[in-house]
């Protein structure tokens, strides 16, 4: 039977119970609470092509992970066990959001954990309303999505602070690479009280601004994800998982640090198509490397039994 089949039934058998409007009634009311952080993200991923990638590529990295396993819908529309216990968590979390925001100090630590709390009460939400519309047999998916998303909307609050740290990071290892190469590198800051400061890649005496579409987060933060979300799938355990991390946050690093070098030696040759050589140099860099933290973390490729 098609899934639409099963939902169908489902819900024909189950329309006329208070306890499915109950459940119904739970989900609306998160949904509510929710909505302005809904709003923030939805705006974000729109401002920032960066969010929105990673976002679709989490979407597309579950769909693979379902579409090579073999999953079965069971008890639709209901608040199984495991929808129970993940809405029980959502409210937990709102509920200890409350009080953090009123008995906690100092203001750091409490907008930290405000914003912890809150990040696990809305993954969980969504994890709870997917069990309860699928049933139980997604149980290992969610916790996987869930788990990364947390993991994703937390590292995305901290990003205005980590785009200098990263860019200098890039600029610096690029020039290394670029040096060992032959070529003449500085890197340098340029600014005034008028202009912001601009980090600054000087290769053979023509200038590369490392600009914050440099820093790599977008295929670092992608390839961290995609790392966590394997090692959670695959329920491996924590020292494992902290080898899984690490390794493709240096992948990462490597593919970033790689594309700016690419990018830099194809410039002189491609000064009239610079715009276009730029973006066809990252789009391959970055799936090359989410490929190969695919394969490495040992992602499906066939189908397997849960």
């Amino acid at each position: 039977m098609s899934l639409r089949k099963q939902l169908a039934n489902s819900f024909q058998e189950k329309y006329k119970s208070w306890d499915f409007w109950y459940s119904l009634l739970l989900f609306a009311s998160l949904a509510l609470i929710f909505w302005p952080f809904t709003a923030w993200l939805i705006g974000s991923a729109y401002e920032q092509g960066r969010i929105l990638n990673a976002i679709i590529i989490q979407g597309v990295a579950i769909f693979i992970l379902v579409y090579f396993n073999r999953l079965e819908v069971k008890d639709p529309l209901s608040l199984n066990p495991p929808a129970r216990n993940t809405l029980t968590l959502a409210y937990l979390c709102l509920l200890a959001a409350f009080f953090l925001s009123r008995y906690t100090e100092p203001a750091l630590i409490r907008n930290f954990a405000l914003s912890l709390s809150s990040i696990v009460a809305y993954c969980s939400s969504i994890a709870a309303f997917t069990l309860f519309i699928f049933g139980s047999g997604m149980r290992r998916i969610c916790y996987t999505a869930c788990g990364t998303f947390i993991t994703f909307i937390t590292l995305s609050i901290f990003m205005g602070a980590l785009d200098w740290p990263l860019r200098t990071f890039a600029g610096i290892w690029s020039g290394k690479i670029l040096g060992f190469l032959g070529k003449s590198v500085e890197l340098g800051i340029e600014g005034s009280a008028q202009i912001a400061p601009r980090l600054i890649l000087l290769v053979d005496q023509k200038p590369f601004h490392v600009a914050s579409e440099c820093n790599g987060f977008g295929v670092i933060l992608t390839s961290l994800l995609l790392g966590l979300m394997l090692a959670l799938y695959r329920r491996i355990n924590a020292a494992q998982l902290f080898i899984n991390m690490l390794l493709a946050l240096l992948i990462g690093f490597a593919f970033n640090i790689l594309r700016i070098t690419i990018i830099v030696l194809l410039a002189p040759h491609m000064m009239a198509h610079y715009d276009l050589m730029h973006e066809v140099v990252g789009v391959i860099t970055f799936w090359a490397c989410l490929l190969w933290v695919w394969i490495l973390m040992g992602g499906p490729t066939r189908t397997v039994s849960d």
